[in-house]
């Protein structure tokens, strides 16, 4: 059944766009495939009141400007790393002592 009236068809999508939290960029194929076929606005009644689905989802932005402006999540910082601790400035290393060990495992 096709509506005619501008003012039913509106309303009808701002709930539906309110009640499925739907994106006002969302293209009419997704948007039946989101709300279902039944439950949708039939593409005769949008061609009819306002000639275009592009024109439905304008008059949606204006009617209810909080869902166009929806706060995009903040990205997360990223974790602070503890700076690297300075090399020491000795000079070389100390040599280690040499073991020489014998037939039975023993040190010489």
């Amino acid at each position: 059944m096709t509506m005619r009236h501008k003012k039913t068809v509106l309303d009808k999508a701002v709930k539906q766009f309110k009640e499925f939290g739907l994106p006002l960029d969302i293209d009419y194929k997704s948007y039946t495939g989101i709300v279902g076929a039944r439950e949708a606005i039939d593409p005769v009644s949008i061609k009819r009141s306002f000639k275009a689905w592009k024109y439905v989802t304008n008059a949606v932005r204006l009617q209810c400007p909080e869902l166009a402006n929806k706060p995009e999540p903040k990205p997360v910082p990223e974790p602070i790393k503890p700076p690297k601790p300075a090399p020491k400035a000795s000079g070389k290393p100390a040599a280690k002592p040499a073991v020489k060990e014998g037939v039975n495992g023993k040190n010489i």
